[in-house]
């Protein structure tokens, strides 16, 4: 046996997890996998042995983790850590990986410019009217991107990838980011969070969700939005003040709303963005990014960043880096003789 790998899977998320299982068997690994939370915390003897834990949208808390004396690395399959407690993993020198794969960014980059248009463009209201057989509107709804400013919060990944995408686009772009890991590039302004959200005409929601952006769009901030302006959401709802965006939608404050991920997923059927009519609010079921490529790709990339785990490197994608000294001084191929 090459090593044990834990995946607990109470949301029977086959896609991702099924040819993940099956490519770790053909590598000789030995892997568990649990369709409930309560039967993976129960299985004391796998959490003394375990080397790799995958996880998704699971509490994966500094506790749990000390109890697992061998654990290498605490995996998410997707781009998304909510719920692993990555300052407890770097504190016990545990490494927190993902998949953020290029054709994830590039994938959730290209849906967010596609509802960017959808909202600028009134896609939706054009569908009502030909099928309602209604009177073309006059004054017409439709707004261009071109000489539009463009708000990016956060400045990851998916962010660079909407930025490279609308380079020759002739709009002008800003950016609220507290860190950044690499320069801007020269045709995107970096701004602070209140001057994004008064001057942008569009704003895109992009930063992950941690203790810093949690509520961080609340309904203060809210309303400083310039009137008429479009709201997208392709990061996670917790960030963002439901009410509050339901209100200023309503009250045709912001021009129109879309919105991948929300604060409870699925929102359910008494949700206030669920009663805004279509036309105003584009919602979708935290799936608009979930292309064929990025499926596809998704498994073979967590199984290469088990096999350069237990051969004493990096997974391809970290999440915690300040952890690397530590978990390279247990764990790193030359010291432990692999």
């Amino acid at each position: 046996m090459r090593g044990q790998v834990l995946i607990v899977d109470p949301a029977r998320i086959d896609v991702l997890y099924t040819p993940l299982e099956t490519g770790l068997l053909k590598r000789a690994y030995r892997v568990i996998r649990y369709s409930s939370f309560d039967q993976f915390l129960n299985d004391g003897e796998a959490l003394a042995t375990a080397d790799i834990l995958f996880a998704l949208g699971l509490s994966i808390g500094r506790e749990l983790m000390a109890k697992m004396p061998r654990l290498r690395a605490v995996m998410s399959p997707v781009t998304g850590t909510d719920g692993i407690d990555e300052r407890g993993a770097t504190e016990l020198g545990i490494i927190v990986g993902n998949g953020q794969i290029p054709e994830n960014s590039e994938s959730m980059a290209e849906a967010t410019v596609m509802l960017m248009l959808a909202c600028l463009y009134d896609l939706h209201g054009s569908e009502r009217i030909l099928r309602e057989d209604l009177p073309h509107p006059i004054p017409v709804s439709a707004r261009m991107a071109k000489g539009k400013l463009i708000g990016l919060i956060g400045f990851g990944q998916i962010a660079r990838a909407i930025a490279r995408r609308l380079e020759g686009w002739e709009v002008r772009l800003q950016t609220y980011t507290p860190r950044l890991r690499s320069p801007l590039p020269a045709h995107v302004e970096r701004v602070e969070l209140e001057q994004l959200l008064r001057t942008s005409d569009v704003v895109c929601v992009l930063c992950p969700l941690n203790d810093e952006t949690r509520g961080m769009l609340n309904a203060e901030r809210l309303a400083l939005l310039k009137p008429g302006a479009i709201f997208v959401n392709t990061a996670r709802g917790k960030i963002v003040d439901e009410a509050a965006l339901y209100e200023l939608t309503r009250t045709r404050h912001i021009r129109r709303i879309a919105s991948d991920v929300f604060d409870i997923e699925p929102p359910p059927p008494d949700s206030l963005l669920r009663q805004l009519p279509n036309r105003d609010a584009i919602l979708t079921p935290h799936l608009v990014g979930h292309t064929a490529e990025v499926i596809e790709a998704l498994p073979a990339a967590s199984i290469e960043s088990v096999e350069r785990i237990m051969a004493g490197e990096p997974p391809l994608f970290v999440r915690n880096p300040d952890v690397l000294p530590t978990w390279m001084q247990r764990w790193g191929a030359r010291l432990s003789g692999q």
